[in-house]
């Protein structure tokens, strides 16, 4: 969709109206547009990942152009992503936490053996889960802290 507007600032412009006064569909009629100062405004594609930016906008006799200005290096927000991964891998860890407890408790309230060779129980089968999910979530934290 082709846009038409006023520069007001690097960061903002004017688009033009619809309706002008008296002329209706002024926004539709590129000649009267010009004639009152509005420039085609050259757009740029929006990137489709989530790194931050910013629009900022210049111009010259004919047009205004959107210039795209990255708030994060590529490495900054590869980073950002890494941690943000780790971190719902940290908290679906600790969900899985969760569920385990349930089940501890159970194993607590009716004891009995879960392998008749080694004599572990419920319990102890479910300590070991819980520990070594415990390590997971530990590394998966030192990680982000080197990050940072």
């Amino acid at each position: 969709m082709t846009i038409y507007a006023k520069l007001i600032s690097g960061n903002e412009i004017e688009k033009a109206p619809n309706n002008k006064g008296s002329i209706i569909n002024f926004g539709k009629n590129e000649n009267l547009m010009k004639k009152d100062g509005y420039k085609k405004v050259i757009q740029v594609e929006i990137p489709e990942t989530d790194r931050q930016y910013e629009i900022t906008y210049s111009e010259d006799d004919d047009y205004i152009y959107e210039n795209i200005s990255y708030l994060e290096t590529e490495e900054e927000f590869q980073e950002r992503i890494s941690t943000g991964v780790k971190n719902a891998k940290i908290k679906e860890l600790q969900e899985e936490i969760n569920n385990i407890d349930l089940k501890r408790i159970r194993a607590i309230c009716e004891p009995s053996v879960k392998d008749e060779l080694t004599g572990e129980t419920w319990l102890d089968y479910y300590n070991a889960q819980i520990i070594s999910l415990r390590a997971n979530i530990a590394e998966l934290e030192e990680e982000n802290d080197e990050n940072q």
